[in-house]
Parts: structure tokens; sequence; C-alpha cells
């Protein structure tokens, strides 16, 4: 299983949104989805019962904003925005794809379970407006990813903040200085 996070500007409307992601995130990234790959054992978790990509796409699972739930949505098919499994070709010139050391299995049973709910405005917005209180069973796409991963508090993920937790980090070289404490 791995995380994908999207690094390319959509164009129109999207686009906007996705400069203001990383404007507001002072980051590279403007969304995630968690792919699930041929291996991970979630096949029969699947909408099409299978993990093998089709035309190069990969099953993907977020929650979007500015997209409409798919057909097979248990709930909400057609309407706008929330928790969804799509298929996705990951184009190494938009997307950076990273590891996601969790159960796979517990992940997919996650996004089966909370398939069909809303996107969480009310987080977005949050950042803007503090008092806008966070509703239960609403998700963006990074939260959704945190959740899904059984993760402690998932609404503290964003984008940005979820790529580079994932990714591995060089060790620091040695300080050159040493801290000295007189006793």
């Amino acid at each position: 299983m791995h995380v994908a996070s999207y690094k390319t500007i959509r164009p129109g409307l999207q686009g906007l949104a996705n400069r203001a992601i990383r404007l507001r995130l002072r980051g590279v990234y403007s969304h995630s989805e968690v792919v699930f790959r041929p291996g991970d054992g979630v096949d029969h978790l699947m909408p099409d019962g299978s993990c093998a990509p089709v035309d190069g796409a990969y099953w993907c699972a977020s929650s979007v904003a500015a997209e409409r739930l798919p057909a097979h949505s248990p709930q909400r098919a057609g309407c706008m925005g929330g928790v969804r499994f799509k298929r996705i070709q990951l184009n190494p010139d938009h997307w950076d794809v990273v590891a996601y050391r969790r159960c796979p299995i517990t992940a997919a049973q996650w996004f089966r379970a909370h398939e069909g709910e809303r996107y969480d405005w009310q987080l977005i917005l949050g950042f803007l407006a503090w008092v806008i209180p966070q509703q239960a069973f609403r998700w963006t796409c990074s939260e959704a990813a945190a959740a899904a991963g059984g993760y402690a508090d998932p609404w503290r993920f964003d984008p940005c903040t979820m790529h580079v937790t994932l990714s591995p980090t060089p060790l620091l070289p040695p300080s050159t200085t040493s801290l000295q404490l007189e006793i």
C-alpha cells in the first residue's frame, strides 16, 4: 500500500484550489490518495474485486471536494464530494508516491465503512475561521488517509505533512558543537 501526493496544478477552478491549498500549507502537495496494489491482500474489498491495475490505473481511496462520487459508492452515488474509491493512473509527473507502512486490510476496510461520507469543509474553513467546529464523519483527503492508517488525531494531517511523515528522511549529520552542562 502507498500514498500518492498530488504535485501538479489542474486547469480552471480546481487549479485555483490547488494553488490556494499549497499557499496555505507552504508546500508542494494539494491532495493525498491511498493506493492499493496487487499483493496488498485487499482484492475482495475493492469495488470490482481486484487490485490489478486496469490500463495502468490503480484503485485509490481518498476524500474529494470537487468530484462526483462514482456509481459504485454505496451511499450518495453521483453527489458532490466525499470519501470514494477511484482508479487513477499515477503519472510520476503529477504524483509523488511513498510507501504507507500500515495494514492494507484495515485501511481498505476503513474506506469501505466510510465510503460516501461527506467532505470536511468545516476543517478546511476552520483554518480561516477557527470558531467553525469540525463535524464528525466528514473527511479531507489526508484526514481520511491518516484515519485509515490508524493515526490518532487524523484531522492534524494535511497533504504536505502526510507526505513528509511517510517519506524516508536522511539522518542529520552529527553536530559539530556539543552542549556542555555545568554541574
